[in-house]
């Protein structure tokens, strides 16, 4: 497909930028979110 080492420098560089930045972008995205609901919600202890 490619002929040349270079196109194949270039095209291994371009897909590890996309799948780091998709990995990133997967890690960071739901901590962003703004209208998240909390996962726990504080309750009074009963005796």
């Amino acid at each position: 497909m490619f002929n040349t080492n270079i196109a194949r420098t270039v095209a291994a560089t371009l897909c590890t930028i996309v799948v780091s930045a998709t990995c990133v972008l997967g890690a960071v995205g739901p901590a962003i979110a703004t209208n998240a609901t909390p996962i726990a919600v504080h309750t009074a202890i009963v005796a």
